[in-house]
């Protein structure tokens, strides 16, 4: 690919992929490349869905077709190697109809699982501290 014909896409760090309206790849951008695995010329002309495993197929295909059918954008969460993402599919509009859909990726700060961890570990000592702070507010107002 040469300077000129280089997308803006390229310079963003969050993934993402461009798909047409019947579900096919058209390109993806090289933190999508590097994120997921899938070159742009292995991703090119793929099912969206084919870009994806597991339960993150469902998830994208569900919001292509919520974008393409007249909804407007969808925002859901994916898992994909581990990694849990934000994502937003967004419908591309020309010549007043939809010719495709953009879908941004960006990784989770904080995974819900990883808070949730975080949350059973804690809750022991935090229900503790909380009996001690109401003694203490019970002899101050007492």
């Amino acid at each position: 690919m040469t300077a000129s014909s280089r997308s803006l896409l390229d310079f963003v760090d969050a993934a993402i992929v461009v798909g047409d309206p019947d579900g096919g790849a058209v390109y993806v951008n090289p933190a999508f490349e590097s994120r997921f695995g899938v070159s742009r010329d292995a991703a090119s002309g793929r099912s969206l869905s084919g870009l994806f495993e597991g339960g993150a197929r469902e998830a994208v295909l569900s919001a292509v077709a919520g974008v393409c059918t007249g909804g407007g954008t969808v925002r859901f969460r994916l898992r994909e190697g581990g990694v849990g993402y934000a994502a937003q599919a967004s419908p591309i509009e020309a010549d007043g109809g939809r010719v495709g859909v953009i879908i941004l990726l960006t990784t989770e700060a904080l995974s819900d699982e990883a808070l949730l961890a975080f949350r059973r570990e804690v809750h022991q000592e935090l229900d503790q501290l909380t009996l001690c702070l109401a003694r203490v507010g019970e002899n101050v107002e007492g």
